[in-house]
């Protein structure tokens, strides 16, 4: 692992000294984040994530020596090496937010002992990049905080290179069940824990973004059936209701029945995730589907089976 900081500044370094603008030392980074730099406001961070590459770009505000105005410079740090995004960045320390000279007689100790702060936000952001604030970005823990939540990004996610800006400022956060779900695992909630892990799974095996899996029971039951499963079965929303006529041979002529336990397995884990959303511990859909849809053994035995092949957490709480 290497990891290479470099200033953008009018202060003077050992390469110039005439008060213009410049890197010091030279960056590879240099084009790009001076294309992204345009309108930020510091205190802020401008990041990069991707597997073996992170990006850690520090604005501040300073004042030029030569004509005593004011301007926008950047400490970037960029860590390279073998690691996930989660990995190397939680190695970073990085420089205080200053011009490089002031930085070489301060300490990470000196720097403003600001809190960073993790909300929901900041969450979606690494799901998906964009703008998230963070109380203080200049705090010199908040690249270990966002390493630790970047560790619980899905695998599938983290492979993808994602870019933002951490500002200065409280979250108002919006209604996100997805990052809110992501942020209480993080603060150690065992059941959203399990919930954070489900949800990966289920994006994976239904090949959809996380955003895109069903998080409410009855709507999955329904979204579960084809047009003529829905006709034959009536009311679609009532889960146990389905399973019991699913046992009873009532959807086996359907042109897509060599789905269904699949498509059904998704939808009780879509229960479960729900129920885990909720606080609760998950056993209530299953013991739905393993007891009151009175499904024959050979059925239950299939649908609760295919349900932990397709997302293998659900063993846990298919077995408790």
């Amino acid at each position: 692992m290497t990891i290479r900081h470099a200033w953008l500044q009018k202060h003077a370094t050992p390469v110039a000294s005439d008060g213009e603008f410049h890197w010091y030392p030279p960056s590879d980074a240099a084009p790009e984040l001076v294309e992204r730099s345009r309108g930020v406001t510091p205190p802020a961070v401008l990041w990069e994530l991707a597997p073996g590459r992170v990006v850690w770009a520090q604005a501040f505000a300073a004042t030029a020596p030569t004509d005593a105005r004011r301007y926008v410079g950047f400490v970037v740090s960029i860590i390279e090496g073998d690691g996930t995004a989660a990995e190397l960045l939680h190695r970073l320390v990085a420089p205080p937010a200053q011009p490089w000279g002031a930085s070489q007689t301060a300490t990470i100790a000196d720097a403003d002992a600001g809190i960073a702060t993790i909300a929901a936000p900041v969450a979606r952001a690494l799901l998906d990049g964009g703008t998230a604030p963070v109380g203080d970005p200049t705090a010199p823990d908040l690249p270990q905080l966002v390493a630790s939540l970047e560790g619980l990004v899905p695998e599938r996610v983290a492979m993808t290179s994602r870019r933002g800006m951490f500002t200065a400022g409280a979250a108002i956060a919006p209604i996100d069940r997805v990052a809110d779900l992501m942020l209480r695992a993080w603060n150690g909630d065992e059941r959203a824990l399990a919930g954070w892990r489900l949800l990966a799974e289920l994006a994976q095996v239904q090949e959809r973004g996380l955003d895109g899996v069903e998080l409410d029971g009855d709507r999955a039951i329904g979204a579960a059936l084809s047009d003529d499963e829905r006709q034959l079965i009536g009311d679609a929303r009532d889960f146990v209701r389905v399973l019991h006529l699913w046992g009873r041979g009532r959807l086996d002529h359907s042109p897509a029945a060599a789905s269904l336990a699949a498509r059904l397995s998704d939808a009780l884990a879509s229960h479960v995730l729900a129920s885990y959303l909720a606080g609760d511990d998950g056993r209530a859909p299953v013991a739905s589907a393993r007891w009151y849809a009175l499904l024959p053994a050979a059925r239950r035995l299939t649908l609760l089976t295919t349900a932990i092949a397709r997302a293998p957490s659900l063993s846990e709480v298919i077995h408790a």
